[in-house]
């Protein structure tokens, strides 16, 4: 072992400068060395994390992005650190808003809208904070010019429209958060619409004419003038022209209307209604009169129409005997209208009726004859008595009745001359001398009897005030009055 040397020492223990002295007990063994060191480190760096912990304490961090929301661990920055542990990436205009207090932090990751926007043939695809579709154009650098029209989902808006639609479907789930919203851009071209001799120089995104008009807020009517037609498309530098119609008032054979034409004088206006004037026939104004809005022109011409004119024919009733029903009993059986039809040649003058002939007449549906059926008659008439002898008549009669006469001809049957029933019988013999109505059920059809004072009668006819034991004696219209009156009197009946 090596021996220590001593050396001197200066007042105070200072070692006397110059000498270098080795004692080699004072050095441990190598191995010693490097253990304490190594643990004297490991108890720095817990002592630093200690500190380190107490000095920089750890941060619960909330943060929120698309409606999702993630606890996590911060020490120095909740931003970035937030962000990364919750594994979230910011894009292009995506917005961070942080907020502290304490302990506690709150990220929220305000999504940029993805925006896709057709112009000029080509599409620009943008993120942005934008809430209207102004703004979003303006993130992508485009201007909205007089006359543009822009589409939101192809649908026409403004650029004062938000977007705010777009961005709830996206929260709600309607819209996957990366599909974009659609814009598009339909630049206005210049164009020049003559009105008459109006000149209006503007700027329009219209697909068509008539769309183009539309948006200018004029109103095509039908009458109007457009070139080109309405459905064309515009291209740059087109020239539209609409001539406006005139309207004018019109009397024509006394029925007022109105005419929205683009006629330029009244020949022209007849024209269109498809109307000839002759000498005799009113024209209000000259031929060449020049048409302007609001005139009024008065036509009165000489017309002849046709027209047909239905009327109803009256079923005949056929009276019969049925000796299967009992006595006195009656059956009828409904019969139908037939209907006429007339046709007449009816002549107008400025609307108003002046002549009428009849051209033809026809039965369109034929009458079916109401049936009535009787049975044997109660009859009140007398048993024969002999032979009858008078100027009028001389032989047998069968029986003998009392009733109340009174007489009747055509006039009397509620029918106008013109009628095709009128004077007709209910038997359909037209009626004369000789035919008498009676009651069928006291005196049945064909019956014929003796009257004194009238002569021979058949009983071809009835009416609503014949019953019982009346008769009614048929006279020629052209006889008038022929004095009967009304009268009693005994018939005789012959067969």
């Amino acid at each position: 072992m090596a021996q220590a040397i001593r050396s001197p020492r200066l007042r105070g223990g200072q070692v006397a400068e110059g000498r270098h002295i080795t004692r080699s007990d004072l050095f441990p063994h190598p191995r010693h060395f490097r253990g304490r060191h190594h643990a004297a480190t490991i108890l720095v760096v817990v002592l630093l994390a200690v500190v380190g912990f107490r000095v920089f304490p750890a941060s619960e961090v909330t943060v929120i992005s698309n409606g999702q929301a993630y606890q996590v661990s911060a020490t120095f920055d909740p931003g970035s650190e937030g962000l990364a542990a919750a594994s979230l990436q910011l894009q292009q205009g995506d917005r961070v808003v942080l907020a502290t207090g304490g302990r506690h932090a709150s990220v929220a990751v305000d999504r940029a809208s993805p925006v896709s926007i057709a112009i000029d043939g080509h599409t620009v695809a943008v993120r942005t904070q934008a809430s209207t579709v102004g703004g979003a154009l303006a993130s992508a650098g485009i201007e909205i010019r007089p006359g543009d029209q822009v589409f939101l989902e192809g649908r026409l808006t403004t650029a004062r429209a938000p977007l705010a639609s777009a961005a709830l479907t996206a929260r709600t789930g309607f819209r996957a958060p990366d599909e974009p919203v659609h814009l598009s851009v339909l630049r206005a071209r210049p164009v020049t619409v003559m009105v008459d001799t109006l000149r209006v120089e503007t700027s329009s995104a219209a697909a068509t004419v008539g769309e183009l008009l539309a948006d200018l807020g004029m109103i095509v009517r039908e009458g109007d003038l457009v070139r080109p037609a309405l459905d064309t498309p515009i291209d740059a530098g087109v020239t539209v022209r609409l001539a406006k119609a005139r309207t004018i008032n019109i009397v024509l054979d006394g029925k007022e209307q109105s005419l929205y034409t683009l006629a330029q004088t009244v020949d022209e206006v007849l024209g269109v209604l498809g109307v000839e004037v002759g000498p005799d026939d009113i024209l209000s104004l000259p031929r060449d009169t020049a048409v302007t809005n609001g005139m009024s022109l008065v036509v009165g011409t000489t017309r002849v129409v046709e027209e047909e004119v239905a009327t109803t024919i009256s079923p005949a009733t056929y009276y019969e005997t049925d000796g299967s029903l009992p006595p006195g009993q009656v059956k009828v059986i409904p019969g139908r209208e037939g209907v006429r039809v007339t046709r007449f040649s009816v002549t107008l003058k400025n609307g108003v009726e002046t002549g009428r002939a009849q051209v033809a007449s026809e039965v369109r549906q034929a009458p079916v004859p109401t049936r009535h059926i009787s049975g044997p008659p109660a009859s009140s008439a007398r048993p024969a008595s002999g032979t009858l002898d008078t100027p009028d008549y001389k032989g047998p009669y069968t029986g003998t009745m009392t009733v109340v006469a009174t007489w009747y001809n055509a006039s009397h049957g509620g029918r106008a001359p013109g009628d095709p029933a009128y004077g007709l019988t209910a038997t359909g013999i037209p009626l004369a001398r000789g035919l008498c109505a009676v009651d069928p059920a006291v005196i049945p059809f064909h019956t014929r009897f003796f009257v004194p004072g009238y002569g021979f009668c058949v009983a071809a006819d009835t009416g609503g005030a014949i019953t019982g034991n009346k008769i009614d004696l048929g006279f020629p219209e052209e006889d008038g009055d022929p004095g009967w009156g009304r009268r009693t009197v005994d018939i005789y009946i012959i067969d």
